[in-house]
């Protein structure tokens, strides 16, 4: 039968208070990247004290450079934002840790849709357009050039890293804040 006994006083637990979040944060992107299965993008969401939302991007074992040839086919296509949204939407499995939330995406599942130039619902595509053009005029930012959606915003590291400086966390707020 095991004996517990107490460590001794001068012990230290592994993690200690930082203060900050960036290893909690780490410790759940972490976690959910070696819960997910090969060729997977996996996105963290973590809401942070002031209102945005911090986005983290990985892929797993083979993923991202599925997830690049997912993006050059995209573009080739004419894919959009409407396009990825709907897509990755489609193919994404959502659990939460806490206000954290954790989505997966399976790329090989994504490749197919792309193959197939899956495009979304062309009404919800238009209420989407009317969307930015809205938000756009609020802010006081010219409209999207037509036809009002911005191009695929991507799955690779590589469009990723365009968008973001090569940071594989990027910072992000809601439309209309």
């Amino acid at each position: 039968m095991p004996v517990l006994t107490a460590p001794p006083p001068t012990a230290r637990p592994a993690l200690a208070p930082t203060g900050g979040r960036g290893p909690v944060e780490q410790a759940v992107v972490a976690g959910a990247l070696a819960a997910a299965g090969p060729e997977t993008l996996v996105r963290t969401d973590v809401p942070q004290p002031d209102g945005s939302v911090r986005l983290y991007a990985a892929w797993t074992d083979r993923g991202g450079p599925l997830a690049d040839r997912i993006d050059r086919l995209a573009l080739a296509r004419g894919l959009d934002a409407w396009s990825w949204v709907e897509i990755l939407t489609h193919h994404q499995h959502t659990t939460h840790r806490g206000r954290i939330e954790v989505r997966t995406h399976p790329l090989r599942q994504i490749l197919a849709d792309v193959e197939r130039g899956h495009r979304g619902n062309e009404e919800y595509r238009a209420g989407f357009v009317r969307l930015l053009a809205h938000d756009a005029e609020r802010s006081g930012r010219p409209p999207l050039p037509a036809p009002g959606l911005p191009a695929w915003p991507g799955v690779g590291p590589q469009l990723w890293h365009r968008y973001t400086g090569g940071d594989m966390v990027l910072e992000r707020h809601w439309l209309g804040r």
